[in-house]
């Protein structure tokens, strides 16, 4: 610790002159401009202005030394720094000075007078001083005219440190804005009355406005609701997730998510609001509540399904065993145990299909431009064995663009749909399908158009059909598990495509199912 006395302040001081950044930097003019009028004007051959740091006086300006720094316990400015005033002093005969002496060509000193410069927060940071080898003192218009001097420098200090503020403000404000403009969330400023002073880019795509034509909007004709009750919401002068609908500039609405806090800039109210389009959310949060219904219904129907033939084999096989037959009754027992065994794998390997389905999403699709007449043409063969190959007619629509599609996802969709047309229509009934170009949300399409003459459906019927486990039972010996439409609809649903049907009773039905194009 240096044996000197320290002003009261003077932790705050060291922390003040270093914000100021002016240690240890360059020569300025305007401060170098001041040291030699303040030499002229006194006619002294020594002016300096200097900076008292923790150990050292550092000179920011001089006129008529080289010295750039001392060591502060060898300063006569460490004292000035302590009162408000200035200070004269003769180093040769002031005890308090010897130590300074000690420096080199100090010997000669006979004259000291500083004056303390101030940082705007009132600190003294440092020292105008005059140095003279002759003996000399101060009468009140000098001592005004150094302490006009002195606030020169502070005015300069001053003027240094709001540049400085204005500069770090102004890159702050390009920072900031740079981060609005980067969030994905709106943003919105309100004055007092409600009305957009500014928005980011964000919030200009979310209410579909041209860049920068927010401003002076209504936040009421920004929401289909009051502005007033959110506001009266505020906890704290903040309140976050609410609920509300929002209005597009076009006139639309969406479901909205507001987060509003209050500010008070340059004494007035102000509102910063964070807006969300939660539409999706609440799109996923419906169909996550439908696919658990879907999933509770599912689970109910499909123990009654499992149920079935699971009575039929424990039954049959319980008589097997307590039992003496004929011959002629055990085969017939057991062929009766062998279909609903074969039923209930067939129902199991199914429901299992669906699950996988369902589970894995689109992600567990292997998605890309397929040729959709090959696709069709290889499905369709493998029912050339069974002899039901000749019965169907393939019509495909010239220069079709490829399918976006997994292959063997969409080979499974068509293959339920060619069955049920085979099962549900008369022996050797033609059924047709078509390959046609269309349009499904905007985009290309391929519809692949599956067409029967069989027993059709009632309006009540088709409601249903896409249902798990659901079966007309229109027909009694058509075998099936009720799940092959429902297989289809996920299938074609996870392509981003939709399936429609078609269908009157003894008219025949016609399903179509709507399958991305490749660009």
């Amino acid at each position: 610790m240096l044996d000197i006395p320290l002003p009261k302040d003077e932790a705050q001081r060291l922390r003040t002159l270093r914000s100021l950044a002016l240690l240890d930097t360059a020569p300025e003019e305007r401060f170098d401009r001041i040291t030699r009028l303040a030499a002229r004007l006194f006619d002294v051959p020594v002016a300096t202005f200097s900076l008292i740091d923790q150990d050292r006086q550092w000179f920011k300006a001089r006129s008529g030394t080289d010295i750039t720094e001392t060591a502060r316990a060898q300063s006569i400015c460490t004292y000035t720094i302590l009162q408000d005033d200035v200070m004269v002093a003769n180093p040769a005969t002031d005890e308090r000075l010897a130590n300074c002496l000690t420096l080199p060509g100090a010997e000669h000193l006979r004259f000291y007078a500083g004056v303390p410069v101030k940082a705007p927060n009132g600190s003294n940071i440092g020292t105008l001083c005059l140095l003279d080898t002759r003996v000399r003192r101060l009468d009140a218009a000098q001592r005004a005219t150094l302490i006009d001097l002195a606030a020169m420098v502070e005015s300069e200090v001053a003027a240094g440190a709001l540049k400085r503020s204005l500069r770090e403000q102004q890159q702050n404000e390009l920072s900031m804005t740079r981060l609005l403009n980067q969030m994905p969330e709106g943003v919105v400023l309100l004055d007092g009355e409600g009305d957009v002073i500014s928005a980011n880019p964000a919030a200009e795509r979310l209410f579909r406005a041209a860049p920068g034509k927010m401003a002076g909007l209504s936040a009421n004709h920004l929401l289909a609701t009051e502005l007033a009750p959110f506001c009266e919401q505020l906890d704290n002068g903040y309140a976050n997730q609410l609920q509300a609908t929002g209005r597009r500039v076009d006139g639309n609405t969406f479901s909205a998510e507001f987060s509003v806090s209050c500010l008070q800039i340059a004494g007035a109210r102000q509102y910063a609001v964070i807006v969300r389009d939660v539409t999706p959310r609440r799109e996923n949060e419906r169909r996550e509540r439908a696919t658990d219904e879907r999933r509770r219904k599912y689970f109910t129907t499909a123990t009654h399904e499992l149920r079935t033939p699971m009575a039929s084999v424990l039954g049959f096989t319980e008589l097997l065993l307590k039992r003496d037959f004929t011959q002629d009754s055990m085969r017939e027992f057991i062929g009766i145990v062998h279909t609903q065994a074969t039923r209930l794998v067939a129902l199991i390997n199914e429901m299992l299909d669906l699950a996988r389905i369902e589970s894995g999403g689109s992600a567990a699709f292997d998605i890309a431009p397929r040729d959709a007449a090959a696709l069709v043409s290889e499905t369709l063969a493998g029912l050339d064995g069974l002899a039901e190959g000749a019965r169907i007619s393939v019509d495909v629509a010239p220069a079709l663009p490829p399918v976006l599609a997994d292959k063997a996802k969409l080979q499974q969709a068509l293959l339920n749909l060619v069955s049920n047309a085979i099962k549900y229509s008369a022996p050797d009934a033609p059924i047709a399908l078509f390959l046609t170009a269309t349009q499904w949300a905007g985009r290309p399409a391929i519809a692949f158009r599956v067409r029967d003459s069989g027993i059709g459906m009632t309006p009540e019927q088709q409601a249903h059909v896409f249902d798990p486990f659901y079966r007309t039972g229109t027909k009694r010996d058509v075998v099936g598990s009720g799940l092959g439409l429902a297989i289809v609809k996920e299938i074609v649903e996870l392509h981003g495509g939709t399936v429609q049907m078609e269908s009157a009773p003894q008219d025949g039905t016609t399903v179509t199912l709507i399958l991305p194009a490749a660009p």
